[in-house]
């Protein structure tokens, strides 16, 4: 296949590849809003007096850098290098730039502003230790006070409206367990029949909570802290997942995202009856997500509580920050193409008869060379957001399939198990099926797989398992051994990956060994693209050696990314890369 100049030259990428985004609303009492943007190349603060309004970078500095909290003594951010993840904590106040964490090698998560407004709830993790510890900062001084050290990994979820308890969640995987701290370390815990809760706001009626507390999906409910064993009240219990819920100032109201699949709605219900309110008007799109925050940290009430700001991502613009009442647009940081393409929803049955959703790029009703990319997570879902790297293939005449495999979230619980531990080659082999698909219906001529961090095993795990399926592979960050991976990741993250994957000294390991692409990678037979960032937290980067290694694949290492290619200046160097890559390889 030929690829025209344009698409490979890199201006061209890098128009296509501009996906600066606006993050992280957080409104000040003065009508201005501060947010994060990548428009320097990695994620600043800025703030904008009115809506249209020039930003202004809030201070200068080469890490990454997200508002957080405005507090009384000024504005609380979070920071890591090189894309580490290794959060640590800071306040800007005045112009100056005060850091408040002094271990460098501690994650200090889960930060919840006191309801006195001059300390923080968190969990952090000292010299990088395994366990979390559950307790307070002060904002004054910085100094660290541990309320409990309770083993495994906990983040910090609301304070008691007095001040002087908490709600705290211990996070498995995809299994959490909520839990009331008292200050001497005691927990009671929260549901416990139910396998996802997690706290969102503690209120005079109760504790808010978002739980599948005897459901498929994840819905709203208040639990009476007297009374912890079971629901009081159902807010909202659609079967559609609940991704988030944000309470506004006044206690009275939340806005909830719901996935409805391969977009978002925003509803604004009364927290006391339940009732919907409204819903936000926004075009098709999504709620932003990253490594920064969950959808819920890209949504903000303005300090009154009479407006709303989201960072709004669709399919043919990448996130910008808007406001409700109303569908006002405040950021302004990108203007990709016109006449990029939607996506379509559609499904196809696996090997099983299974269903499996996913969203389909193409360039029109001709079979085409296609990459089926698989998401990360792997508890993450493709959805209708920017995609980048589709608009670059698109560009040149690929169709681009991204198939929500069995184990993917969005579709309840049951769905979302279906590639637990010993059940993961099921979701490998709806990988290859999608493949079958694709040429059986007249969209694919020939097929490339593609992914990042798990995707990136699905890449390499489809190359294996069915070989002569695929005529070429990209693989960024991925997993070629699950026991190295469990080896040489930072202990913290081990305890979060086991109940999904299994335990590499327990009884998966053989199956890990068994399903690891590493162990027959000489099956390969299509020619292979390897990427990763050195300061990766999340996938050691010997990962990606040791699969180049056995393959003798191409490979791509930065030094100054972590986990994905965050930089502009490198995303267009490998992207053009892939390009080329796939332009020679696929027919």
């Amino acid at each position: 296949m030929s690829v025209p100049t344009r698409a490979t030259d890199a201006a061209r990428i890098e128009k296509l590849l501009s996906v600066v985004r606006a993050t992280r609303p957080l409104p000040h009492r003065d009508g201005s809003l501060y947010f994060a943007s990548n428009v320097t190349g990695v994620a600043q603060v800025f703030r904008q007096q009115a809506a249209g309004a020039d930003a202004q970078r809030v201070v200068d500095t080469d890490t990454r850098l997200v508002p957080h909290a405005h507090t009384d003594m000024g504005l609380l951010v979070r920071e890591d290098r090189g894309g580490n993840e290794i959060w640590q904590l800071a306040l800007i106040a005045d112009g100056s730039y005060r850091p408040l964490t002094t271990d460098p090698k501690a994650v200090h998560r889960s930060v919840t502003l006191h309801p006195g407004g001059r300390r923080v709830g968190l969990s952090w993790n000292p010299e990088g230790q395994a366990d979390m510890v559950l307790g307070e900062m002060d904002l004054e001084t910085g100094a660290m006070t541990r309320w409990a050290q309770p083993g495994g990994f906990w983040e910090w979820a609301a304070w008691s409206p007095t001040g002087d308890r908490a709600a705290v969640v211990k996070v498995m995987g995809t299994p959490t367990e909520a839990n009331v701290l008292d200050r001497d370390g005691t927990l009671r815990r929260l549901l416990p029949d139910a396998v996802r809760t997690h706290p969102v706001e503690w209120l005079e009626i109760g504790i808010l909570v978002l739980t599948d507390e005897g459901r498929d999906f994840v819905g709203l409910a208040v639990v009476d802290p007297q009374m912890p064993g079971g629901v009081g009240r159902w807010i909202f219990n659609e079967d559609r997942e609940l991704e988030a819920a944000v309470v506004d100032p006044t206690k009275s109201r939340a806005a909830l995202v719901v996935n409805e699949g391969a977009y978002d709605s925003i509803r604004i219900v009364e927290l006391r009856t339940g009732g919907e309110l409204e819903r936000v008007e926004l075009p098709p799109g999504v709620v932003a997500s990253d490594h920064t925050g969950e959808p819920a940290y890209h949504v903000s009430w303005s300090p009154d509580g009479t407006r709303l700001f989201v960072s709004w991502e669709q399919p043919s613009q990448p996130a910008e920050i808007y406001e409700w009442p109303g569908a006002r647009r405040w950021t302004i940081t990108s203007d990709p193409p016109a006449g990029l393409i939607s996506p379509s929803e559609v499904a196809y049955e696996s090997f099983d008869g299974l269903s499996i959703p996913g969203l389909l790029y193409r360039v029109d009703d001709t079979a085409r060379p296609t990459v089926v990319v698989f998401h990360g997570g792997p508890e993450y879902q493709s959805r209708a957001n920017f995609q980048p790297q589709a608009r670059l293939l698109n560009s040149i005449g690929v169709n681009v399939f991204l198939p929500n495999v069995r184990g993917s979230s969005g579709y309840g619980l049951r769905f979302q198990s279906l590639d637990d531990k010993t059940l993961r080659r099921d979701g490998v082999r709806d990988g290859c099926e999608a493949a079958r698909y694709l040429k059986r219906g007249g969209i694919a001529t020939s097929t490339a797989a593609m992914g990042g961090s798990y995707g990136g095993f699905m890449t390499l795990a489809v190359l294996v398992e069915c070989p002569d399926l695929w005529d070429a592979g990209v693989d960024t960050v991925g997993i070629a051994d699950w026991h190295t991976f469990f080896a040489n990741m930072p202990p913290w993250r081990g305890v979060l990956r086991i109940n999904e994957y299994g335990d590499p000294q327990g009884a998966e390991a053989d199956f890990l060994r068994e399903i690891s692409p590493i162990h027959r990678a000489h099956l390969i037979k299509a020619p292979l693209m390897v990427i990763h960032g050195r300061n990766d937290p999340r996938v050691p980067v010997e990962e990606s050696e040791q699969i180049a290694r056995a393959t003798g694949a191409e490979l791509m290492i930065f030094e100054d990314e972590g986990h994905g290619i965050a930089a502009l200046p490198n995303q267009v160097t490998a992207n053009r890369r892939i390009l080329e890559f796939l332009a020679a390889n696929l027919t």
